[in-house]
């Protein structure tokens, strides 16, 4: 057994230490096998493959192999090569012959990719629960929702089962499962990394997404996955102003927050105090607080779920669900099919309003400002959020939904713990291309609260 941290620092040490890839890959299945969890992996790449690949990197060396050894998981509405893409959808699954441009870019560095993770079916949903492949529950209380749609990434993270996981960010689905599970949720500028490979929810907002256990290992990933000298056009036309490290930040910050009337909790008291401890928490450090007018953040938000926006995941998955109903969630169908609603009016009229909307936005953000919000402000079970899936779901959206519409960047780290032992966390945001300031900013809050994200595992 190699009693190790997941995280790179652990895993870079070990391998100084003596162990190899082969060592880290078996490690990694004898975890997955010791949790027994049916609700995460969807496909799990065969042992010996994964093997395979670890010893045609030992005969290698290490040399131009930054991620050497590092084993990951991908959310399986991304392609990699020879192991099917389901979007939680059996009826949809294809094998592709090429991983996506993110994933190829990691493979290409030296990290193995160990198998596809559990989403909700094709990233419609923020809770984990809406997957043919089984309701996915929190690392640290199954009964619990994980958060979606990128349930599996998270979970195999802070398991501890992967070093990281690449998922995809809509309206939350970075971040959210990050809250629910404490670990590191980076959503990247919007545009800066490749889309090309995976299955879109919305081609205009989609993102890829890292989880991780540390802020760093986080950044390096982003940084890794980051070309934009492609010729790819889901990147954005500004796109090489894209930096990803982590930035010390430069005097004081400034943090913003919502009015205390409009700090929504959905009746969770112990996480409306878990909050007020972060932002007291960021006064410490020496942060100036301001409050703002948070209601023109949940207006942006409706539009991508209850408003025109949805015509966009209309686009990118309509006709197949309109031609396989049976074989599609009643929920997803239901979500999607609605996108056929929209006129090209309604969203002509609702890009004026973001136009707005956006200005209001802009003028809240100075050099040094970092938005700081609940990851998901209720905690809700499986069970109950089955009882109400629509209105769960949106609730736990509320403090994520409008950030790719109003070009923010965002990181959701750990900042706390409930009385029943599930984790509570919070998320900051910056304008565009700050995504650097934001992870340093997001490190020293871990540091100075002596946070450790991931769910301890005891030999």
């Amino acid at each position: 057994m190699l009693h190790t941290k997941f995280d790179f620092a652990s895993l870079r040490a070990a391998m100084r230490g003596g162990a190899g890839p082969q060592d880290i890959v078996r490690e990694a299945y004898r975890r997955i096998r010791a949790d027994a969890r049916d609700d995460v992996w969807i496909t799990l790449r065969p042992e010996q493959d994964a093997l395979d690949i670890a010893r045609r990197l030992e005969e290698r060396g290490t040399a131009n192999l930054p991620l050497y050894g590092i084993p990951f998981s991908v959310k399986d509405n991304i392609d990699v090569a020879g192991l099917p893409t389901t979007a939680a959808c059996p009826a949809f699954a294809y094998l592709p012959e090429r991983s996506a441009r993110v994933v190829a870019a990691l493979e290409d560095k030296g990290a193995i990719c160990i198998g596809k993770v559990n989403l909700d079916q094709f990233a419609t949903g923020l809770n984990g629960t809406r997957s043919p492949y089984g309701a996915c529950g929190s690392a640290f209380d199954r009964t619990m929702v994980a958060g979606g749609s990128s349930s599996g990434s998270a979970v195999s993270v802070a398991l501890q089962q992967v070093a990281f996981s690449i998922g995809t960010d809509t309206g939350g689905s970075g971040r959210i499962p990050a809250g629910l599970n404490n670990v590191i949720g980076f959503k990247p500028t919007r545009g800066t990394l490749s889309t090309d490979g995976l299955v879109v929810n919305c081609h205009s907002l989609d993102c890829p997404s890292v989880f991780s256990l540390a802020i760093e290992d986080a950044s390096e990933i982003a940084a890794q996955m980051f070309d934009p000298a492609s010729q790819d056009a889901t990147l954005r036309d500004d796109a090489a102003r894209g930096r990803f490290a982590v930035e010390a930040p430069a005097g004081a910050p400034e943090i913003i927050v919502p009015e205390p009337h409009q700090r929504e909790f959905f009746g969770n008291a112990a996480g409306r105090q878990l909050y007020e401890q972060a932002i007291e928490a960021f006064a410490a450090l020496g942060a100036s607080v301001r409050v703002i007018d948070f209601d023109p953040f949940v207006e942006a938000g409706t539009l991508v779920f209850n408003g025109p926006w949805i015509a966009d995941r209309y686009a990118a998955v309509g006709p197949f669900v309109d031609t396989h109903e049976g074989e599609v969630m009643e929920i997803t169908r239901t979500i999607v099919q609605t996108g056929k609603n929209w006129t090209g009016a309604d969203i002509f009229r609702s890009m004026m309003r973001l136009r707005e909307i956006n200005g209001y936005v802009r003028s809240q953000f100075g050099s040094k400002t970092v938005l700081v919000l609940p990851t998901v402000a209720p905690l809700y079970s499986i069970k109950e959020m089955l009882a109400e899936p629509a209105m769960r779901n949106t609730h736990h959206g509320h403090y994520s939904y409008f950030a790719n519409l109003v070009d923010l960047c965002a990181v959701a780290v750990p900042s706390g713990f409930y009385s029943s032992g599930m984790p509570f966390g919070i998320t900051l945001f910056a304008p565009a291309f700050s995504d650097s300031r934001l992870a340093g900013l997001a490190d020293l809050f871990l540091r100075s609260r002596a946070l450790i994200p991931g769910k301890e595992r005891r030999p």
